[in-house]
């Protein structure tokens, strides 16, 4: 038995003075004057990174990530870890069920999933570690490149998007945030408009353009905005609505009428409402974070259900998770990883997952846990 003996966390702060945090980007508060230049001013700790360690004996550990920061450390700290004391860490399943029920009465919801995927992420790392082989080998995957994306995060890397793209045959669509939404009027369709065309200048002709919207649009304005776009190659509005509103999904899928596609689910948590976007023909691209979601488990149950329906299976910041990697590797043919291009130097090199034992991550490599 792969008994487990420590849990240990860690918060790290995520983004500290990037275009992450410090560019203007359309979210759900850009109703709000006081928060809509900055994510700064108003995402708090749920920014942060929050590391998991799980022990099994002396030497053999397992590694996972989320984010929530002091909160979601506080559940796994001082709930989760005295659950999971030495019970067998093989369990998988079972011990993430029972993770998930416990915090329901009081972090049911994305808090709950993000702690249970610490967790469970950890323990498919420590089981794959105490096998000595990659993580992808457990769920019959490859360590073969990955079909991916590419993501400009920053405005001011439009300018460098055509170097950035030289000699990547592979990329096919290259994505970029939305600065305005419903909330800046609708004269600002324009501006958003002009930030697609300025990175259609720039990217080959048969590169088609996402944008990312952070949930802040509605119907009316992306349908807007779609037409607005006709012939600069829009390949999907990505998180344009409400993460659960799957009525509003369906509205705007007929206002498109399929001209453009429609992505999200980074921000849902457990299988309920992928699955009803999925099977209702509500989105095209669904975007698990498998940190998020409640782990692997979940999102391996939500990419079976996409490709049975059609439905593109791409997590969301998977090349900056290698247990999506590992994932994506099993999975349809036609998943993608999501390549963040965070600098001009940043590979845009098809990823792959890693050959070494578990998820590839070295436990000396994060010796913050012990500090």
């Amino acid at each position: 038995m792969l008994k487990i003996t420590a849990v240990d966390t860690r918060v790290v702060p995520f983004s500290t003075a990037t275009w992450l945090d410090e560019e203007r980007i359309s979210s759900p508060l850009s109703w709000f004057p006081r928060f809509a230049e900055r994510r700064s001013t108003w995402r708090g700790p749920g920014a942060d990174l929050v590391w998991v360690r799980v022990r099994a004996g002396d030497e053999l550990v397992g590694i996972g990530q989320s984010r929530g920061g002091t909160v979601t450390e506080a559940a796994i700290r001082d709930h989760l870890t005295p659950l999971l004391l030495g019970q067998d860490a093989a369990s998988v399943a079972s011990l993430g069920e029972q993770l998930k029920r416990a915090l329901g009465p009081y972090a049911h919801g994305f808090l709950g999933a993000m702690a249970v995927s610490a967790v469970e992420l950890a323990l498919w790392d420590l089981n794959a570690r105490a096998m000595a082989v990659p993580l992808y080998r457990l769920f019959g995957g490859h360590g073969e490149p990955l079909r991916h994306y590419v993501t400009i995060g920053s405005a001011e890397l439009i300018d460098e998007a055509r170097e950035l793209l030289e000699g990547a045959i592979d990329v096919d669509v290259v994505k970029v945030p939305m600065a305005f939404g419903p909330a800046d009027g609708s004269g600002s369709v324009a501006a958003n408009v002009a930030r697609v065309e300025k990175l259609r200048a720039q990217v080959p002709p048969h590169v088609r353009i996402a944008v990312d919207c952070f949930a802040s649009w509605d119907v009316a304005y992306a349908a807007r905005f779609s037409r607005a776009c006709e012939g600069l190659g829009l390949a999907w509005i990505e998180e344009p609505l409400g993460y659960d509103d799957v009525v509003s999904h369906l509205r705007l899928r007929d206002a498109l009428d399929g001209t453009v596609q429609i992505a999200t689910g980074e921000h849902l948590a457990g299988v309920k409402v992928a699955e009803e976007l999925i099977t209702r023909g509500a989105v095209d691209v669904i975007q698990t974070d498998v940190t998020w979601c409640g782990g692997i488990g979940i999102a391996r149950t939500i990419a079976s259900v996409a490709a049975e329906h059609g439905v593109t299976f791409a997590p969301h910041a998977s090349t900056l998770q290698p247990w999506a990697l590992h994932l994506l590797s099993a999975c349809a043919p036609d998943s993608l990883a999501e390549t963040l291009v965070l600098s001009a130097t940043t590979s845009v090199d098809a990823p792959r997952a890693s050959g070494r034992s578990g998820v590839g991550l070295a436990p000396a490599d994060l010796g913050f846990l012990d500090r």
